[in-house]
């Protein structure tokens, strides 16, 4: 349900129109009419049950005409390595005779009797397309995933996990185990009852709980136990060390199954007052995607495949779990968290309690080495991915970085230079810095510092409050809180006031015998960008590049930005006479140089009315609805003509629009 649900949500956000089919008399009604039904259709292949569509199969081969026949039915079906190789696979091509198929899936199998390619493709034309683990990752459509190996002391032995990586008792959903041949579930049941065993699942349960405070919270994760029965030995023991809404069971249950198991039911229905167990499910499944709790889902078959879910990131793994089982349950981790545009995800986190990925080869060896590259990663490979975006950040400036106040401030200018690519590039340090956990020790004197530079470049961009305010959101304050045990906010802010420029500041500054460049540079600059003077903004760019690439000695630079500073004062005092904003000021700075006679009262009120003109137009991002510039150029093209007194009509026009949207721009990044 929940993949048919996701199939139903992506055609929905691609505007196509399509029919869900909730039943068996449903889908005997689409194949039916007439000569099947036209249109774009979702069904889950339980449908197909060969017992309830033997009528219809032989009514069909009675008609003259009938879908049977026809060749323009396509079925395209998602996870195409499962399902389609027993009887409800051949009921459905029974059905559709003639139509094409085209399977999806990231984990193809190659076995005898359940082979992906046999089943969708040609001997010598097994695929149509790939797209690897590695391109997903690149693409930003998935993150990778790191795997750790806890508590040495309880996974299985060789012997033992041989055993399962041998069978194929990991396929077999739990309710139809009993099929399985007696010696081999003789083997199996004596490792299940390891795997069951209440004193070691409390064990792991304690070191799951103190594991997900500390590192993963406020990510949310997904335990992995053997069966039914350890499933519910991990509810009770995790409720010893998290509140019991923290947690949650999503899995079958049977009429015969244990008191124990079948008053858990009970429990369930009671508590979110619902008797059917799908509903429970649903409604487990939409609070941990939205809601605080839980924050743990505890499984052993369900939602290991086609659950998606961004905020999962870690999987604690207590089965033993080999090729595609393994793959799609361990990718359960991999979706981004996006927010605010930032994914705040470095990677997603297998932690491994049983011992499978001791013997990973094992565990992937019906795959090519192409097809699982990049599937799973050490702890290690991540740190060596720290190192080199470390360093990598520390290339961007062309000097040693320090804390010194004016080799900061250097750093600050060759940031704001690049800003989105260190932006990014900080993003994903901080990430990974997070997800290493006991094992960063080694990087936390680089990232410090990163983070230091990174901090006052918010602030000298009169960023830093917005960042804060933004941090008071519960999920970023404990996913960054490591952040700010280093940083010191308030010093920060204290250390690189935002400064305004005006009279005591000019003679502050003339004062001070230590002639200070940063610290008239970014008031100016910032000046410039809230007005959005491009003439200041480019002079600003030239004596940073000049001075960043030491073109010009200190004197000359310093002389030419406190003669800036000295012009932005005067242009400050104009503005507050004429009661006008920062925004206002440039249309009226526009307007002015466009002007036949400059008759400031009038020039004022024009500023108003072409504001006025804007306001009613606008709404976040309408600069880029084409429809809504246009309309606002033309109607400030006939106020400025039907006012009168401005030469060349057109291009103050041009200019004015243009310096709206590049205004409203900045504002929406915060810039």
């Amino acid at each position: 349900m929940e993949l048919q649900k996701q199939l139903s949500d992506e055609l929905k956000n691609l505007k196509i129109s399509y029919e869900v089919i909730e039943s068996i008399d449903h889908l005997k009604e689409v194949l039916s009419h007439a000569d099947g039904k036209r249109g774009f259709f979702i069904t889950l292949i339980h449908k197909f049950r060969e017992e309830e569509l033997a009528e219809l199969r032989e009514q069909m081969e009675r008609q003259h005409w009938s879908i049977a026949k026809r060749r323009d039915v396509v079925c395209l079906i998602d996870e195409g390595h499962r399902t389609q190789y027993g009887e409800l696979a051949a009921s459905m091509r029974s059905i559709l005779k003639n139509a094409s198929f085209f399977a999806f899936t990231g984990t193809p199998i190659a076995k005898k009797g359940r082979d992906t390619y046999l089943a969708f493709g040609y001997p010598d034309e097994p695929y149509l397309d790939r797209y690897f683990i590695l391109d997903s990752i690149d693409d930003g459509y998935t993150v990778k995933i790191a795997f750790q190996s806890r508590l040495d002391e309880v996974h299985l032995d060789r012997e033992n996990l041989e055993i399962f990586l041998s069978s194929k008792l990991e396929e077999i959903p739990e309710e139809y185990r009993e099929k399985v041949e007696q010696d081999l579930k003789r083997r199996l049941n004596k490792v299940k009852v390891i795997l069951e065993d209440k004193k070691r699942i409390e064990r792991i349960a304690r070191d799951i709980a103190s594991h997900y405070i500390q590192f993963v919270k406020p990510f949310k994760a997904m335990v992995v136990a053997v069966s039914r029965n350890a499933c519910l030995y991990y509810k009770q023991a995790l409720d010893k060390f998290l509140n019991e809404n923290e947690t949650e069971i999503v899995m079958t249950f049977q009429q015969n199954d244990s008191k124990e198991l079948l008053d858990y039911l009970e429990k369930l229905r009671k508590k979110y007052g619902k008797s059917e167990l799908k509903e429970i499910h649903e409604e487990i499944i939409t609070r941990f995607k939205k809601y605080e709790n839980p924050k743990i889902l505890i499984v052993t078959d369900m939602l290991l495949t086609g659950f998606d879910a961004p905020i999962l990131q870690t999987l604690y793994l207590d089965k033993p779990l080999k090729e595609h089982r393994l793959l799609q349950a361990i990718a359960r981790t991999n979706r981004p968290f996006v927010k605010d545009g930032e994914n705040l995800k470095g990677a997603g986190l297998v932690v491994d309690y049983v011992g499978v990925f001791k013997f990973l080869k094992k565990a992937f060896e019906m795959y090519e080495e192409e097809d699982i590259r990049g599937a799973a990663y050490e702890l290690e490979e991540l740190k060596e991915e720290l190192r080199k975006k470390l360093d990598e950040a520390f290339r961007f400036f062309d000097f040693e970085l320090s804390y010194d106040r004016d080799t900061i401030d250097r750093a600050v200018l060759v940031i704001s230079a690049r800003a989105d690519e260190f932006r990014k590039l900080y993003s994903e340090i901080r990430n990974l810095y997070r997800l290493l956990l006991e094992d960063r020790i080694e990087f936390k004197e680089k990232f410090d510092l990163l983070s230091e530079v990174y901090h006052v470049y918010l602030q000298r961009e009169n960023q830093l409050e917005a960042e804060i305010e933004q941090k008071r959101d519960q999920f970023y304050r404990e996913a960054l809180k490591f952040i700010h045990e280093t940083i010191d906010v308030q010093r920060i802010k204290k250390d690189y006031p935002i400064i305004e420029i005006n009279d005591e500041f000019l003679e502050r500054v003339k004062k001070k015998e230590k002639r200070r460049i940063y610290d008239i540079l970014f008031p100016v600059r910032n000046y410039a960008r809230k007005v959005g003077d491009e003439d200041l903004i480019a002079r600003v760019e030239r004596i940073v590049k000049d001075w960043n690439e030491r073109r010009r000695d200190a004197d000359e630079v310093y002389r030419e930005v406190l003669s800036l500073a000295e012009k932005v004062n005067e242009e400050r005092k104009e503005r507050e006479r004429l009661r006008l904003s920062e925004k206002e000021y440039g249309v009226f700075k526009l307007l002015k140089s466009h002007a036949t006679a400059a008759n400031e009262r009038e020039l004022v009120d024009a500023t108003k009315a072409i504001m006025d003109i804007v306001k009613a137009r606008t709404f976040p991002k309408w600069y880029e609805k084409s429809e809504v510039v246009q309309e606002i150029e033309r109607e400030v093209l006939l106020y400025l003509i039907e006012r009168g007194g401005f030469k060349d009509v057109k291009t103050a026009r041009d200019e004015i629009v243009k310096f709206l949207k590049r205004q409203a721009e900045r504002e929406e990044i915060g810039a």
